[in-house]
């Protein structure tokens, strides 16, 4: 298989050209969000998800769904196309639909849930690739622009699931509580767990009900996936990828 793809056990992710590979947060996050929304009582109608980038997200959670129309929006033209292509390409084509636009420009009605891996490093940290930029660079949307976007496109009994840095998701939390979302779940994310916390996972609802706090670590200091990472991604990665018995 060419290197521009990546491999997952019921789907391939081709991430060439747009400056945005799969990561292990990214996976890591549409895994939990994927779980989550297979655990609700009842399987949500519709779903968003801002900025599809690759399709990744979209994709996870279309495999832990039946029924679920999940619709995305994505601004950079090169990114759209890719989502399209893995969309089409994977045996959900019927329930994934990619929209070439921005989150500020889209209008099609409520959403049970809304997921997003936004962009979130600043202007001064730019690099030269032009594509790369708009992909992770939070010029385009900013926190507070999410947040209303958001809170346009929210069901009121939804679920908003965000995945950001510790400071950009603090800031966050604290804008939607002044706007009436409230933070319910939060997980801490560690490469390692000596290490620093690089990633928050985080929902969101309109009730302000106390939020529950998790924390996963992705690797033992052996360098192994940990057994609750991988109780997490176990269904959508490959098998050579399992933690090895002691």
């Amino acid at each position: 298989m060419p290197n521009d793809y990546f491999q997952f056990k019921q789907f391939k992710i081709n991430q060439a050209s747009v400056g945005m590979k799969v990561t292990t947060d990214g996976c890591l996050f549409g895994a939990w969000v994927a779980n989550e929304i297979m655990n609700l009582e009842e399987e949500p109608q519709r779903i968003l998800d801002i900025g599809s980038g690759t399709g990744l997200l979209s994709l996870m959670i279309a495999q832990n769904t039946f029924n679920s129309q999940i619709d995305s929006v994505e601004s950079n033209s090169q990114a759209f196309r890719k989502s399209q292509e893995n969309f089409n390409s994977s045996q959900w084509a019927n329930r994934l639909l990619c929209t070439h636009t921005k989150v500020q420009d889209y209008n099609s009605g409520a959403y049970d849930i809304i997921v997003s891996n936004p962009p979130f490093f600043k202007e001064s940290e730019k690099g030269q690739n032009p594509n790369k930029n708009q992909a992770v660079h939070a010029s385009d949307l900013d926190s507070k622009t999410l947040l209303n976007h958001v809170m346009r496109l929210l069901s009121p009994d939804g679920i908003f699931y965000l995945l950001y840095p510790e400071r950009e998701m603090n800031d966050f939390i604290t804008f939607a509580k002044e706007n009436g979302l409230y933070l319910s779940k939060l997980v801490t994310v560690k490469n390692q767990t000596v290490g620093k916390v690089f990633r928050y996972m985080a929902a969101f609802k309109s009730s302000n009900i106390k939020s529950e706090k998790i924390e996963i670590v992705i690797r033992e200091n052996s360098g192994q996936y940990t057994a609750k990472f991988w109780s997490l991604i176990k269904e959508f990665y490959l098998e050579y990828n399992a933690p090895k018995a002691n």
